[in-house]
């Protein structure tokens, strides 16, 4: 019954900056997948990425903090990856896979809304 009504703008603007996002973060997030597993690229990668996790957590923003703790998370996976390597695969690849998910699901509900503003 929705449907049938326009979309709110805001809503709409959500939706779409979500479903870009999301999407191209479970992209990128294959694409560190497969750089970590170039054996001294993983190693080096991992450490830099934890290293700028460290550097966002100093930070006065909120965002900043919440950054920093998913860098640092990232570079500890691929540090990890070290002692456990099907962990990292396994963690990026799930991530990878539900962050498209939720982009593309965003995407839909985004371009429904475009066509229920026409």
């Amino acid at each position: 019954m929705s449907d049938n009504y326009p979309s709110d703008p805001t809503e709409l603007r959500k939706q779409g900056t979500r479903g870009v996002i999301s999407t191209g973060a479970g992209l990128a997030l294959w694409i560190v997948n497969g750089l970590f597993q170039i054996p001294i690229l993983g190693v080096v990668l991992g450490g830099v990425l934890a290293a700028l996790g460290v550097l966002g957590l100093l930070g006065k923003d909120r965002t900043d903090r919440s950054t920093g703790v998913i860098l640092m998370a990232a570079g500890g996976a691929g540090l990890v990856s070290l002692v456990l390597p099907g962990f990292r695969g396994f963690l990026f690849g799930v991530g990878g896979l539900a962050l498209v998910g939720f982009g593309l699901f965003n995407l839909f509900k985004f371009l429904r809304g475009l066509k229920s503003r026409s």
